[in-house]
């Protein structure tokens, strides 16, 4: 009796692994990020996933995918919940499409399809799709796997060679080989040990990386301002000369040290910091603290015509003088521009914009007393891109502004500092990264983190970074692996059909042979 329950219990369980497995992939997806933080999920977390693949058609395949979405964005951005159920369920909705689409492009290029080339078909194909996110005005690349390996600092430093993707492109194929080895045929075994070959190599890689920087103790000295101004869903009365007051006094602290820049938060003062009373009185604080201040806030550059408006991080001399100005040209949709407002009203009752801000044209470096920095205002931190072409034209620091007390205490300030700690890897470059709420840091080029400042607090960092000029292979030539990646998955594509007539023409001659 108790063997014919547990058996109707395997039974009905084994009816919904179609179900429960997918579930399971998003679920050990989530644990990989901050929260629980524990990147090693990463590594196994696709598996699930691949098993229920495995006997899948194309329609189940896209559901099964879609699931696996479901839970794990669900999860990670349910911090977008914040500013509305709505926006989460959108938003996990639609990043979930892109496992819909791995599921369905998987039963078509996996190994026991197109047989050995559906090793790297697979995570080629994983690899496209995740850099598909990252294109075009409204994209969003938030919750990408490589971030999770952000604190596996050996494993993270292949981001100079590949960019976040190789991160991915490995995840994937670990992922692959561990569902082929369950299997249990011996010939299932010889993915599995490449794969360990290949983890090997690249921990090699990054363990060496990891030893032969050497921070130089003859850098340039800056310092970066956190004021703990939260001024999101509720506004606080007489907020701006608040700010300008404690980021004054922060600021005259912080020089004490000489230092050469100091660093403020993106909207560390939210409003036209081109306006003559605010413009004047930034150039005041840094004349008396007789170093250069990078300063962010909004600019209005035609007085006349105030419709436009950017997101920007201005620099002022230690004479007062406005020497320059980083806009923002990445912005978040629906945060700071609304896509067919006209034709998407209903919107407003949810407290969308009224206004949409302005995107620059290009990404400027700013000339700085410790060089050039290439600048990036919160949400574009999270492109590869963005930062690699700055480096790539000459950016010797790289810096980061932001505004994260919109997160609260979630784990997405947290989330955010990840992606920081890569793009300085991929660059190999120091990252200054201020941050209103928190978390600000300098970030090595190895993406060690050598100060912070954490969530909710006030204070000041100073210290030493040194410029840089050399570039690494990423920088130099760019996203040349999701580029290839989509070539490997389009021939896996394009074979899968040929394999399968060769494998139905086999089976006949072996019928009729027999």
């Amino acid at each position: 009796m108790p063997n014919m329950v547990i058996a109707t219990y395997y039974n009905a369980l084994r009816g919904f692994r179609h179900v429960i497995l997918p579930a399971a992939c998003g679920l050990i997806l989530a644990t990989s990020m901050p929260g629980p933080g524990w990147w090693i999920a990463a590594w196994v977390g696709l598996v699930p996933l691949m098993l229920a693949l495995r006997v899948a058609n194309a329609r189940r395949a896209a559901l099964q995918g879609l699931i696996a979405g479901i839970i794990y964005y669900a999860i990670i951005l349910r911090w977008v919940a914040l500013f509305g159920t709505l926006p989460w369920v959108l938003l996990t909705i639609y990043q979930s499409l892109y496992l819909a689409v791995f599921g369905v492009l998987y039963v078509r290029v996996a190994p026991h399809r197109i047989g050995k080339l559906g090793y790297l078909a697979v995570p080629a194909a994983w690899t496209a799709l995740q850099f598909l996110r990252s294109l075009s005005p409204y994209a969003f690349i938030w919750g990408n796997l490589a971030h999770s390996q952000a604190n596996c600092l050996p494993i993270a430093q292949i981001s100079s060679i590949t960019g976040a993707w190789g991160i991915d492109f490995l995840l994937c194929f670990v992922s692959l080989a561990i569902s082929a080895a369950i299997d249990n045929k011996p010939r299932s075994m010889t993915p599995l040990y490449a794969a360990a070959a290949l983890v090997g190599g690249v921990l090699i890689f990054g363990m060496v990386s990891l030893r032969g920087f050497e921070p130089d103790h003859h850098g340039r000295k800056i310092a970066i301002v956190q004021g703990n101004m939260k001024n999101d869903f509720n506004p606080i009365p007489n907020f701006i000369p608040m700010a300008i007051e404690k980021y004054s006094r922060l600021t005259q602290l912080a020089a004490k040290s000489k230092p050469s820049v100091i660093l403020w938060p993106e909207s560390a003062i939210p409003t036209d910091i081109s306006d003559g009373y605010i413009i004047n009185t930034i150039a005041d604080i840094a004349v008396a603290s007789n170093t250069c201040l990078l300063v962010g806030g909004y600019e209005v550059p035609d007085p006349i015509d105030s419709s436009c408006i950017y997101n920007a991080l201005l620099a002022f001399d230690a004479s007062g003088e406005l020497t320059g100005s980083y806009r923002k040209a990445h912005l978040v949709p629906y945060g700071e521009f609304v896509p067919l407002r006209n034709k998407l009203r209903f919107l407003d009752r949810y407290g969308i914009r009224d206004e949409d801000l302005c995107p620059a044209k290009e990404h400027v470096l700013i000339d700085t007393p410790i060089g050039k920095i290439g600048a990036s205002i919160c949400f574009e931190s999270t492109f590869s891109h963005i930062s690699r072409n700055e480096t790539y034209r000459g950016a010797e620091v790289l810096c980061v502004v932001s505004n994260d007390a919109w997160f609260q205490r979630t784990s997405a300030a947290e989330q955010h500092l990840m992606m920081a700690r890569l793009r300085a890897i991929e660059n190999r470059r120091f990252l200054l990264r201020a941050a209103g709420t928190g978390i600000s840091a300098v970030i090595d080029p190895t993406g060690r983190i050598r100060h912070q400042i954490g969530l909710f607090e006030e204070g000041i960092i100073t210290c030493e970074v040194t410029p840089s000029h050399d570039l690494s292979i990423y920088t130099l030539f760019g996203d040349w692996l999701p580029y290839a990646s989509i070539v490997v998955a389009l021939i896996g594509l394009v074979s899968a059909p040929v394999k399968l007539r060769r494998s139905a023409r086999d089976k006949n001659n072996r019928k009729h042979g027999a």
